[in-house]
Formats: structure tokens, sequence, C-alpha cells
């Protein structure tokens, strides 16, 4: 339940899943995560929001419910000091602040848009190959049923489809469907270090053109918990991120964070935000992104069509069925057409495992469909209303959200 907030006091925010374009997207938790927010009152509307005394003070979460076949999201560090803007993004304030883009920093970044159950969602992207692939986190595309990417430098807008990802890394790579000649990001091979100038470059709150956020990194290997309401688990963990206090904001989600020399050193992924009163003057005091090279190495797994551990090529597996929103494996509804229709599960029914493996919660449902393919034939059993056991072997389909 929405929590009253004393005008008085400061409150800490933590986003992920893409910027939200309309309400009903956004997972807002006290924890952390940083994929986007939503854009006017949709930010609240999602999550409670903890009052705190100070902005230093550790947040604490409520249970957040989940959106049945809906999976992703996360914890926040200490703010970190001020620190000097990075070349090549003009500020207008010093310290770890937000300014416009450069012709050079805009260069091969992609504005992402989405359609999602309940409305529309935004990211950013960075393109890596002249022929359409592009890099962006998961979750920016997660639970999408359509996806547009508009070149941030030129305009032109595409249609993209989902080649593969891995949801444990928020890595997802996609392919521009007609594109050739593009410009390309370049990704770095140094070192990083503490210290180090950063600029995150994104579309801020899905603002439809490119801002830029400077600072410096304040730790080249953290952990990170996201919470997001669109993963019925509640929450994911990113380990070995790079941690800055640049002043991202949800929408930069998937889009490239700089080093001093214009080059790619990871991918803005998450952050946190400190409210002042009455909900004013947000301030992101930590922000957190997936190391290029680490990226790099699942779309590189992507590219090779081979499956493995947390990564996946294609389509997500579908079994067909809405289940209520209370963490059971009760159905709501049953689309028709679908592998669940087809075996002659209806709504009240609760599934009761898949392809031999037990399916007590929705989070167990879920993991075993993670580990199944879309087309592979599994042996599904479900109780129907009345409590009458049932068995049937079903081909899943594939999923029609991301």
């Amino acid at each position: 339940m929405p929590m009253s907030h004393p005008t008085n006091q400061r409150r800490t925010i933590l986003w992920a899943g893409a910027a939200a374009l309309t309400a009903g997207m956004l997972a807002v938790q006290p924890i952390v995560g940083l994929a986007g927010t939503a854009v006017g009152s949709a930010l609240a509307a999602a999550r409670s929001i903890p009052t705190e005394p100070a902005a230093s003070s550790p947040a604490t979460t409520e249970p957040a419910a989940t959106d049945p076949g809906q999976p992703d999201a996360a914890p926040a560090a200490p703010a970190a000091p001020a620190a000097p803007s990075a070349p090549d993004a003009s500020s207008s304030g010093g310290g770890a602040s937000a300014s416009t883009v450069s012709a050079n920093l805009s260069r091969g970044v992609v504005l992402i848009t989405t359609v999602v159950p309940g409305g529309s969602g935004a990211g950013t992207g960075m393109v890596l190959t002249a022929d359409g692939q592009v890099l962006t986190n998961y979750h920016v595309v997660e639970g999408s049923s359509s996806i547009k990417v508009t070149l941030a430098d030129g305009g032109k807008t595409y249609t993209a489809t989902v080649v593969g990802h891995d949801a444990q890394r928020d890595v997802a790579l996609l392919q521009l469907n007609g594109a050739s000649g593009l410009a390309t990001v370049t990704p770095d091979n140094d070192t990083l270090t503490v210290g180090a100038a950063v600029t995150m470059v994104g579309n801020a709150n899905g603002q439809g053109y490119l801002s830029a956020a400077s600072g410096v990194v304040t730790d080249t290997s953290s952990t990170v918990t996201v919470a997001d309401e669109a993963n019925v688990t509640g929450s994911e963990t990113l380990t070995g991120v790079i941690q800055t206090n640049a002043a991202a904001v949800p929408g930069d989600s998937g889009g490239p964070t700089f080093d001093a020399e214009g080059e790619v050193t990871g991918m803005t992924t998450a952050g946190s935000q400190t409210l002042g009163r009455r909900g004013r003057g947000a301030v992101t005091t930590t922000s957190f992104a997936v190391p290029i090279d680490t990226a790099m190495k699942v779309i590189e797994q992507i590219r090779s069509g081979k499956e493995s551990g947390t990564v996946e090529i294609g389509g997500r597996p579908y079994l067909g069925v809405i289940l209520t929103g209370d963490g059971s494996t009760q159905v709501e509804t049953v689309p028709t057409g679908t592998a669940a229709a087809s075996a002659g599960v209806k709504a009240g029914a609760t599934i009761t495992s898949i392809a031999g493996e037990k399916t007590t919660t929705q989070a167990a449902l879920k993991a075993v469909l993670d580990g199944l393919d879309a087309g592979q034939s599994v042996a599904v059993t479900w109780t129907d209303a009345a409590g009458t056991s049932h068995r049937a072997t079903v081909k899943l389909g594939t999923n029609p959200q991301n």
C-alpha cells in the first residue's frame, strides 16, 4: 500500500526497468535499480516509497506485488562525493552533473521505445555493427511486444527484434530490421580505475533525445540488487558492476558509459535517487554500469547461437496461461490458440508441474520455463477448479512478449 510522506523529510528511491512513458510499468523499490523511471506521476504509482529522515539514511523495503507472466530490477550504495565533469560533456555546473551531448558522444547511440502491457517504455542502446546489431539492457526490452529504435544522430527509426539475452547480467542483443551503413560505438579495452572520469549518455526519462551525466568511478566491481515488478522473483542481483557518482536517471539504461577518450567502458544499468521535501529536487546519488567487456562476452555467445547458463537465444517459451496476482500458479485466463488451451487447461486450474518439475509458485514456474525452449514438447500436470488432476503433453509456443 502507498505510504504517506511527511513534507519535512527526504526520501531515497531506487529505480529499475525502462523509463515508463505511461503508468503501470515501472517497479520502484527502495533497494536499487536503474532501468528507467516513470514520467510524471507514474514513478510513484507502481510501488511504495518509504520515507527517510535524511538522504543518507539506509532505505527499507516492502514486498511488492508482481505482474504474472512479466519477468526483473536494485540496493543503493552510499552517495559518492561530487566530482569534476568528464571531457566532451558540456556541463551547466560543477560536480557530478547533467548536461547536453556532443556530436561525438551521440555517434552510435540509439533511443529505444517499447510497447508493454498497460503502457509503453523507453531506454537507450548502442549500435555495435553497421548492419544494425544493438546492445542494450535486457530490462529495457523485457516484457515488450514491440520495439522501435531511433538513431540519435540521424532520426531514422527501425523496428527491432531480440536476438538473445542474459537476464542475470542484464544484457540483450537487438537486430534492427533493414539497417545498413550505421555508425557504431567504440568499446574500450583499457583497465578502468577508481577516480576515472566518465560520462553516461542516454534517453533520460524517455525524453526522446540524449542527455549526458558526468562524474567519476567510485568502485570498479560493485554488487547491486535490482527490483522490478516485471520479475515474479522480485529482484535480480548484478555483480562486478561499475559504480559512479554520475547523475544518470531512468531511461538512461542500456546507454553508454564513456571514458575520457569517448570510448564505451560500460553500459548504464542501475541507480538511486534522493527526493527533497514534497518529492521535489530529485538528485541521483549513485549510478551503476555493466562493464563493456562483460556485456560483449554475452553478445559473442549470443552471436554463436549457443545457449548455455543464463544466455537465451530467440523467443522465450510460452505455455499460454495468465496467472492470478497472488504468487500462486492458479490460472486466471487461458488465451486461445496456446499450448495450455490445446491441452484443455481452463480458468481456475492450478499448474502443478512442467517437464517433471513441481511448480508450487509463480517463481518456480518461471524458473522451469526459463530452462526450456520454444517448440519443445513437455508434460504438464494441473488440477482443475473441482480438484481433479490432469496430465497432457504440450508443445510450448513462443512468448509474444520479449
